[in-house]
């Protein structure tokens, strides 16, 4: 999936939006393309001139371009960009925006507790992932406003009485769905493989996933109740500790909170058993074979620190040992969605500073910057995969032009001399120091922030060049 330049890249993102005036469509694109060269929550601070703005402010408040329009083409391009894979990984998760209502007068803001009356804007995003870890793009986005404020007295047993479409969970349900939908229409031959954290182990997920031939992975929050080998009811994790040991692997492990840095060593378990799924509302009872596969850290613990433990549920089959380590490293592919949420709101774009009035406003620029983020996160994770891809599939000529000569001043011709065409590993590297990166220490590989900031700075040393290059044939 190739890029040349920021207007192409937002002509192939929503160059298929459906409005019902075409002008919205070329606005969108170049609103779109403007933010991919700089990346940043509020308008006016993406928007540098009053034409700018004022066109973007139309767009984001025009009920003819609403924010399902804008974000069903965001979901199309990525579902063409996986018709050649073989399998995609699609990692599902949560967030929430943050945004400020100092007047409660947006109908939204903060969010809170229940019990406080929580009004916050939610949603559940769904991230395709190439086979090699590099993000492809959303294919599904639900939004809601939490508004439900639980009653004086209702408990949690209570809670689990609902239906599960009054749940959250019914959000993950619709991302995976949705999903499907996208990859059934553009990429029919390529399989899904959803990734979701332990709040995605709920009854209903497991009742309705699989059945389509796609795959899943979900990290076991509960110990359930499974069916042994001797027929008789027993809990997961006592039924998974008889099993033998099939593999073992050192993980490498960071210092954290409450973490030493180690190398710990991680025991691999793996069986198929039969689950016994109970509806709490109406106590009815359902059995379903799934995989379970268990890599818990021996004999490398430190004193008072509990075990590495990831109890993975799956459906892909696990008849070797190859099978059952790519669930484990595509489980680990999951944490791809979570950095993308880092970029989308605090990092590179940081939308929760926008400060739009409406739900309908915020979510179609939302839209825009999550498709951004997502652009920034596959160039940040693309050039460390594939450092000596040509760093033509992801930046124009002029863009890799403007960035030698920021870099490296008259002496940077030499780099594109007689149409030589750097790395994507080296053209990454310079952008990122066009942000301020300074190597190794700034304490690893460049970061999304550091390349939003390269791209800031490079997009004004483009439009500089544009305009010289057409005065000088003007003239």
């Amino acid at each position: 999936m190739g890029r040349t330049s920021s207007r192409e890249w937002a002509q192939e993102i929503f160059g298929d939006a459906e409005f019902d005036d075409r002008r919205w469509k070329v606005r969108l694109v170049a609103m779109a393309a403007r933010a991919a060269c700089s990346p940043g929550g509020k308008v006016t601070s993406v928007y540098r001139n009053d034409a700018e703005r004022q066109g973007a402010y139309g767009l984001l408040e025009s009920a003819g371009a609403p924010a399902e329009a804008v974000a069903t083409a965001m979901f199309a391009a990525t579902g063409r960009a996986c018709c050649q894979e073989e399998f995609v990984f699609c990692a599902v998760d949560g967030s929430s925006l943050t945004l400020t209502d100092h007047q409660r007068d947006k109908g939204f803001g903060p969010i809170g507790t229940r019990g406080q009356g929580a009004r916050g804007l939610k949603m559940m995003n769904a991230l395709a992932i190439s086979a090699k870890g590099v993000p492809l793009g959303l294919t599904a986005q639900e939004w809601w406003i939490r508004r439900d404020v639980v009653p004086d007295g209702q408990g949690k047993k209570d809670r689990d009485k609902r239906k599960v479409s009054d749940k959250e969970t019914q959000r993950w349900l619709d991302a995976m769905e949705h999903t499907q939908q996208v990859m059934a229409r553009y990429a029919p031959r390529t399989r899904l493989w959803f990734q979701l954290d332990r709040e995605g182990d709920a009854w209903p997920i497991f009742q309705h996933t699989g059945a389509s031939g796609h795959w899943f992975t979900v990290r076991g929050n509960h110990d359930r109740r499974v069916l042994g080998k001797d027929g008789n009811r027993a809990y997961l994790r006592d039924a998974i500790a008889l099993e033998p040991v099939v593999t073992e692997y050192d993980l490498t492990v960071t210092a954290g909170y409450k973490r030493t840095a180690r190398t710990a060593r991680m025991v691999v378990r793996a069986c198929t058993l039969p689950f016994d799924f109970r509806d709490k509302r109406t106590d009815k009872h359902f059995t379903k074979e799934i995989g379970v596969v268990l890599a818990r850290e021996e004999g490398t613990v430190p004193p008072g620190e509990a075990p590495i433990d990831w109890l993975l549920l799956t459906n892909r089959p696990l008849t070797n040992v190859d099978e059952i380590r790519q669930v484990i490293l595509g489980y680990a592919q999951r944490w791809r969605v979570e950095d993308f949420h880092r970029a989308w709101k605090s990092g590179a774009c940081r939308v929760e500073e926008n400060q739009l009035q409406s739900p309908e406003a915020v979510k179609k620029w939302a839209t825009i910057l999550a498709a951004v983020a997502v652009r920034v996160e596959r160039i940040k994770l693309l050039s460390r995969r594939e450092p000596e891809r040509p760093a033509s599939d992801e930046f124009s000529p002029i863009e890799l032009r403007a960035m030698v000569l920021l870099r490296f001043g008259k002496s940077g011709k030499t780099k594109l001399a007689d149409g030589a065409v750097p790395t994507l590993g080296e053209a990454t590297t310079w952008l990122a120091q066009l942000g301020g990166y300074t190597g190794k220490s700034s304490g690893g590989p460049p970061g999304s922030v550091v390349l939003a900031r390269g791209l800031e700075t490079l997009s004004v040393a483009v439009r500089t060049l544009e305009a010289t290059e057409q005065i000088c044939d003007e003239w």
